[in-house]
């Protein structure tokens, strides 16, 4: 029976306690039987709770997207809830203070410009500098962790939403990335990792039977991320991609599409295992909320999908070809370049776009630098694969 990595820690033997505690974590630190980590550690004599660090969306992976987070109380425990989604996004050395070990426990979407990461990579850089070891309890890769998709992050365009080396879709679960991060930056402090049990890639996350908890508004259920890849490149552009309606990332629109005109030309771009239907929505927040949208939904039946980058940026490419001049790439006051730019980690994703070459171009235009992390990532397996692509 599938367990996840917070199973292993608490199984798991400790010369020395009671250790004090700094929990990293969210809604989805979570058993099977729905009890949060927060409650594991204050019911295990082993363990005294100290502080809760929280990634982006706060302790209840409830807060709206990019919304801060303000700090709190963890009620059962009394112990300091601290948002790292603030201004500086990075814990103070003070906060270190007192404490014998960083416990991080989030469910991970496996996506570079998913946020939970960017805290995953600052909570172990401010450990190392402060000499406290970190525990990594871990969770599925809930894409398969099999693909890596392009591209890569270009350094000029690191930011909050892509503050990693590694392409937009990674491969890899959040155990196995912080490894990855250890040996690229050198961290001396241990970081060590509490495994999945009975878990091997790729294992679709139904048939881990564990229970889904929701790790952010808008990742609603496990059809969501399959497609988050791609599609989340909607959120630099004048389209809603779906937020604030029953299916995230998979309804794509605006008021003023034409989806028949989209859908005769994407059709003809997606693989087989894709269905794309017309759709109408209205979003009950984020971009048009309250505004009848007409665009397309994007469905499939299988487990994952191997190339869901490529699918959102033909859907990009599509809606371009078929609505000339109405796409607007959407910039940020506290960004020098649009947005697209940041979530794609290139600005050549978007020249590509504009210059109408064909998604199949522009991403095979990634491939030489994804290939040698592809291959270089398997130093951090510490899973199973069947066929790491």
């Amino acid at each position: 029976m599938f367990k996840p990595g917070l199973e292993t820690f608490f199984e798991s033997d400790f010369k020395s306690y009671p250790l004090k505690i700094a929990a990293v974590t969210n809604n989805t630190g979570r058993d099977k039987n729905g009890i949060h980590l927060v409650q594991r550690l204050l019911n295990d004599k082993r363990f005294i709770i100290k502080k809760i660090f929280t990634p982006e969306h706060g302790f209840l992976s409830d807060a709206p997207d990019g919304e801060y987070v303000s700090n709190s109380i963890e009620k059962s425990s009394g112990a300091e809830i601290i948002s790292l989604y603030n201004e500086s996004k990075i814990p103070s050395d003070n906060m270190f203070k007192g404490i014998d070990l960083v416990v991080y426990d989030i469910q991970d979407v496996g996506v570079r410009f998913y946020t939970y990461i960017s805290t995953l990579r600052n909570i172990i850089d401010s450990a190392s500098r402060n000499d406290v070891p970190v525990a990594i309890l871990d969770r599925p890769e809930l894409l398969g962790g099999i693909n890596v998709e392009s591209p890569m992050l270009n350094q000029d365009l690191s930011s909050f939403v892509g503050h990693l080396p590694v392409p937009l879709r990674y491969g890899l679960t959040a155990g196995e990335l912080a490894l990855f991060w250890r040996n690229h930056a050198n961290i001396k402090t241990e970081v060590k990792v509490y495994k999945c049990q009975n878990y091997s890639c790729p294992m679709s996350f139904k048939d881990t039977k564990f229970p889904w908890f929701k790790p952010s508004p808008s990742m609603t259920d496990i059809e969501t991320t399959k497609f988050y890849p791609g599609t989340c490149l909607f959120e630099g552009t004048n389209v809603s991609e779906g937020r604030g309606t029953l299916s995230p990332f998979r309804n794509l629109g605006a008021p003023w599409v034409n989806n028949s005109k989209w859908y005769e030309i994407l059709r003809t771009l997606l693989p087989p295992n894709i269905t794309i239907s017309k759709v109408e929505f209205i979003p009950t927040f984020s971009k048009y909320s309250g505004i009848l949208c007409k665009g397309i939904q994007l469905t499939t039946n299988d487990d994952f999908i191997d190339n869901s980058v490529y699918i959102g940026v033909s859907a990009l490419y599509a809606l371009m070809q078929s609505h000339p001049n109405k796409i607007e790439f959407i910039t940020n006051p506290r960004l020098t370049k649009p947005f697209i730019d940041y979530l794609s980690g290139t600005s050549e994703l978007r020249i590509g776009l504009e210059r109408n070459l064909l998604p199949s171009q522009i991403i095979s235009g990634f491939s030489a630098e994804t290939n040698k992390f592809r291959e270089f990532r398997k130093n951090f397996f510490i899973y199973k694969r069947s066929d790491a692509k």
